[in-house]
């Protein structure tokens, strides 16, 4: 049986797993193949972890970059093969999101920012990164738990850009719950600011959020494939259809920046949104430590 591992985002892992599942039934049938379609689980140990440990990594990989800052380089080379040439937007290359050793590759980008609740934050609003650093902030801004992948994106990113001062930020902070449940606060009135995938802004139901765009740009985190070692022929055809028009819209109609033509989606409510993006050595290192 060969295993496809999922791992990502909680609002596009049940229909991305459907189209993943369906294309197999269609394109490779009578295939054994098996969709994993891993649910995040706080505190315990991502499967790509544990499958390229036991030496049975997956026939291919999709999902959180963040992965594989928690493994060793020996370990990444021993377990995939490299994917060199796939497309990738040249606004995205420019950046610094195309791999050097190229053992994985970005299919969609997701932008996190900082939405806040329209009656508490008033006029006088952070414009800075740097900003939600101040005291006066303490209590007043909502972040999912500590564990989940966005933020350890965020304080990651933080400690990358203000390595002497980011605990301020996290003394600011209140960490609980899953993405939603930070909209919901925030809606609610209980929060002044939230940070979430800033596509979750459109689930405000009483319409009291909205996005806050800062100066310094959007943090993100991408999304990428990686194939094991051997199966690049095996998976050909699923890697082709996650990088092609019909998938790639998919990503868009989600609110991601898809990875092959870097277009902003409309959702995100901005032509020149800028994300903040310091490179894979830097992303890697700084979202490994913040488990």
């Amino acid at each position: 049986m060969e295993k496809l591992i999922l791992h990502c985002p909680m609002n596009i892992s049940r229909a991305f797993s459907g189209l993943i599942s369906e294309f197999i039934q269609r394109e490779y049938p009578g295939s054994e193949f098996e969709v994993y379609d891993e649910p995040h689980r706080l505190g315990s140990e991502d499967s790509l972890l544990s499958s390229v440990r036991e030496d049975r990594p997956p026939a291919l990989y999709i999902g959180h970059a963040t992965d594989f800052g928690r493994l060793s380089a020996p370990e990444i080379t021993a377990a995939f093969d490299t994917i060199p040439g796939l497309p990738l937007a040249e606004s995205l290359q420019k950046l610094g999101f195309k791999h050097e050793q190229a053992y994985f590759h970005p299919f969609t980008i997701i932008p996190f920012g900082v939405i806040y609740n329209k009656e508490l934050a008033g006029e006088k609003r952070p414009v800075s990164w740097q900003d939600f650093q101040d005291p006066v902030y303490s209590g007043k801004i909502r972040i999912p738990d500590r564990q989940r992948t966005i933020s350890r994106v965020l304080v990651g990113t933080m400690k990358t850009l203000y390595p002497d001062s980011y605990e301020k930020f996290v003394t600011n902070c209140v960490f609980q719950g899953s993405p939603i449940e930070v909209v919901n606060a925030v809606d609610q009135g209980e929060y002044h600011y939230g940070m979430v995938n800033i596509a979750f802004s459109r689930f405000s139901r009483l319409n009291n959020t909205a996005i806050m765009w800062i100066k310094e740009g959007s943090f993100c985190m991408p999304l990428v494939i990686a194939v094991g070692k051997g199966k690049g022929e095996l998976v050909g055809k699923i890697v082709d259809y996650i990088l092609s028009p019909t998938v790639q819209e998919f990503f868009t109609l989600q609110g991601f920046i898809p990875a092959v033509s870097g277009e902003i989606p409309d959702v995100l409510q901005k032509d020149d949104l800028h994300l903040i993006w310091k490179g894979w050595d830097e992303f890697l290192k700084a979202t490994a430590l913040e488990q």
